[in-house]
């Protein structure tokens, strides 16, 4: 009976490892590549080109309820450029099948200072919690199970 336990137990290690990283393995992440014009790649997590994902760029100080300033689509591998017409903080998102990645861009007089990305995706801490709530959900099922046998054969 230990042995068939400890057996599963390790099974359900090595594939739960391998679900949740699969889980997970389609984030998004942006970045600057120019200045002038102000040109941004997409990909995702798994280092492919986010291709013709719709993205949409927001003008300083702009609310929630304004046009865009811009939109369109990124490009087969990805890029997408605009050229701002103020000084401030720009955002530019895109998003494609459920992925988003949003990027804000300072732009000042003397040109593009350095973007701050959002990178969506699981953090590790997030992943090892996900991957022990299976392990012990898939024990508490067996357990279940295996109950139910034994009442059985009363």
């Amino acid at each position: 009976m230990y042995r068939f336990t400890y057996l599963l137990l390790v099974c359900l290690l090595g594939i739960s490892g391998i679900t949740v990283e699969t889980a997970f393995a389609h984030g998004v992440t942006a970045s600057t590549i120019i200045s002038e014009p102000v040109s941004v790649h997409f990909e995702y997590a798994g280092g492919d080109p986010m291709s013709y994902a719709s993205v949409l760029v927001f003008a300083p100080n702009a609310k929630k309820t304004d046009a865009e300033f811009q939109n369109g689509r990124t490009d087969a591998k990805g890029n997408f450029a605009f050229i701002p017409d103020k000084t401030g903080t720009w955002s530019i998102s895109a998003e494609d099948m459920g992925h988003r990645a949003e990027l804000r861009i300072p732009v000042t007089k003397a040109g593009v200072a350095q973007p701050s990305s959002t990178e969506s995706g699981a953090s590790k801490p997030l992943r090892i919690i996900l991957g022990l709530s299976l392990i012990l959900n898939l024990l508490c099922a067996a357990l279940f199970v295996k109950c139910r046998k034994v009442r059985g054969q009363r």
